[in-house]
């Protein structure tokens, strides 16, 4: 090799170590940046000729260093396993940070809570059935039972609200979706490009893998390696991201539900990940399910309270079956809050086998008469030696009071234990509405606390044994009460079990991402190792360009000298 030959093999030396420091001041100064991948520059030895020339033969030594590349420490594996459990972790996020505003929004225990209010309306029955003509018991009782149903009423608002919320968040993210996908999809063509033209991608792969990372966390789906070093992005099997294409979607709430559609077909793109797949879960099966439940109390309770407060019956007993010589039986019926008109049935022995069908017939012919047939059922039954049991049921929607005629007695023997209010009327319901959102006090009582029936007809002005009956239902297993607490109970579990789950989540995506860190971080002391190292080539390659300099100067300007 010539003095000049040795003079490239400096230069190449220079060359190599200064684009060796370059990279790692490039990935000293990308320590923190998110998703970046340590690089290495990759170098390779210069041979020397190995074909020899006609009259003369190469000394086969090797002429220096060249940079035969660069390399991106990314692993591909961990990457698809990130962006799954990156999916994961978003959907158990949205899930459990849903379920802990619920536990909010029910504030289970707290005075503010439908449990309080319910029992603070139970109690509100007992103070009454003690003081029934007491008007402050009544007061009371009113305001209780307005707040109980006004809290129902906020509540299932709130709900509403959280689930208009979830849409508006879930349109966004849909939105976010698209724009993140067309980006991935521009990348992924860019660095085809860059690849095609020799020119090095590394940077544009992180920038895309990132990228990658976040769709992964809006929409879950599978990352996987396509042609021409492209990331691919499949959602239940349909790719969202394709090399250089992208899949748009839309979402459709014309129906009861939040559908997320592929546009280009219409098809629903099955989302069950990420933060997509979780506010679809909240909106269609979360909020709905325990909005759901929410209405089955509420009417429950109004079902309960009006199933005693607004019973029109009576029972005779086998010693008053026989009132053949009482004359006519009448009471007052009115339809809709109309115009009572009077019912009346002919006295007669109703104590014998087929007392209960006659008497049947008779009340539901007097009945008929007052308010018009199909306005209400009248069923009795028993008789022949056992009390007669009768009940009058407004049929459908309709609603009917009923009192007595004055100075007659048919409406004590007959609907004897009709719950009455102070005036003497009864048939009232006390609370009205459907589901949670609706329910209230109903006109009839709301404002008017002498309506509200407290005792039976048959019993008194003081009786209070109905109130005393309605006291023992937020007791029962069946009640309101009882599903209420079955209510906060399976709240309290899914909560739980939401947390446990993305607290298991979030420490696989740490382990995930640790590994990912571990192999493609920047570690900044190895990386001052290694600008140590390239440092010293340097100097030595630039010493040895001094070198070569030092004897080319002899030889060409000292040579022959004196």
């Amino acid at each position: 090799m010539s003095e000049f030959g040795a003079l490239n093999i400096a230069l190449t030396g220079i060359q190599a170590q200064r684009r060796a420091l370059e990279i790692t001041g490039h990935n000293v100064t990308n320590a923190n940046t998110d998703g970046y991948s340590r690089q290495t520059i990759d170098l390779q030895a210069i041979g020397g000729a190995t074909i020899p020339g006609i009259f003369a033969r190469a000394s086969g030594q090797g002429q220096g260093v060249t940079v035969a590349g660069f390399t991106r420490y990314a692993d591909q594996f961990l990457q698809i396993r990130a962006a799954l459990e990156h999916g994961s972790q978003a959907e158990l996020t949205q899930v459990q940070g849903t379920l802990t505003a619920l536990e909010n929004l029910f504030a289970e225990p707290s005075d503010q809570s439908i449990g309080k209010g319910l029992s603070d309306f139970w109690s509100s029955w007992g103070d009454l059935a003690n003081h029934p003509d007491d008007p402050a018991s009544r007061a009371q009782l009113l305001e209780r039972a307005n707040t109980l149903s006004s809290t129902f009423n906020s509540i299932s608002g709130q709900l509403t609200q959280m689930r208009l919320d979830s849409i508006a968040q879930l349109s966004s993210t849909v939105s976010d979706i698209n724009t993140m996908a067309g980006n991935l999809a521009r990348l992924n063509s860019a660095i085809q490009t860059a690849e095609t033209a020799g020119t090095d991608a590394n940077d544009l792969k992180d920038q895309r893998d990132l990228l990658a990372d976040q769709l992964a966390t809006k929409v879950g789906g599978t990352v996987r390696a396509g042609q021409y070093d492209s990331v691919n992005v499949f959602v239940n099997g349909t790719a969202l991201v394709n090399q250089g294409n992208s899949e748009p979607m839309s979402l459709d709430m014309s129906g009861p539900s939040a559908v997320v559609r592929w546009t280009h077909d219409n098809y629903p793109a099955t989302i069950t990940s990420g933060d997509a797949g979780g506010l679809l879960d909240v909106i269609n099966a979360r909020i709905p399910t325990y909005q759901g439940n929410l209405d089955v109390i509420a009417n429950q309770l109004r079902d309960d309270v009006n199933g005693v407060a607004g019973a029109m019956g009576g029972s005779l007993a086998t010693t008053a079956q026989n009132q053949s010589a009482s004359g006519n039986l009448q009471f007052q019926v009115s339809l809709g809050g109309g115009a009572f008109a009077t019912a009346t049935v002919a006295g007669a022995d109703w104590s014998g086998v087929g007392g209960a069908a006659a008497l049947q017939t008779a009340l539901q012919n007097a009945v008929d008469t007052a308010i018009g047939a199909g306005s209400a059922t009248v069923t009795v039954t028993g008789g022949n030696g056992s009390p007669l049991a009768v009940s009058l049921v407004p049929t459908g929607s309709n609603t009917i009071q009923v009192q007595a005629v004055s100075g007659n007695a048919g409406f004590s023997t007959l609907l004897g234990s009709t719950a009455v209010g102070l005036d003497g009327v009864g048939g009232r319901q006390f609370f009205s509405g459907n589901g949670a959102a609706g329910l209230t006090v109903a006109s009839d009582v709301a404002g008017n606390p002498s309506a509200i029936a407290a005792g039976a007809s048959g019993a008194g002005p003081l009786d209070g044994s109905v109130a005393l009956n309605l006291a023992d239902v937020g007791t029962t297993t069946t009640g309101a009460d009882a599903k209420y607490r079955s209510f906060i109970v399976n709240l309290g579990v899914d909560s739980q079990d939401a947390t446990q789950r993305l607290n298991i989540q979030n420490s696989t995506v740490q382990q995930v991402d640790g590994a990912r860190q571990s192999y493609s971080g920047v570690n900044t002391d190895e990386e001052m190792v290694s600008m140590v190292e390239y440092q010293h080539a340097y100097e030595a390659s630039a010493r040895f360009l001094t070198t070569v300099d030092t004897v080319l100067d002899t030889l060409i300007n000292r040579t022959g000298m004196p």
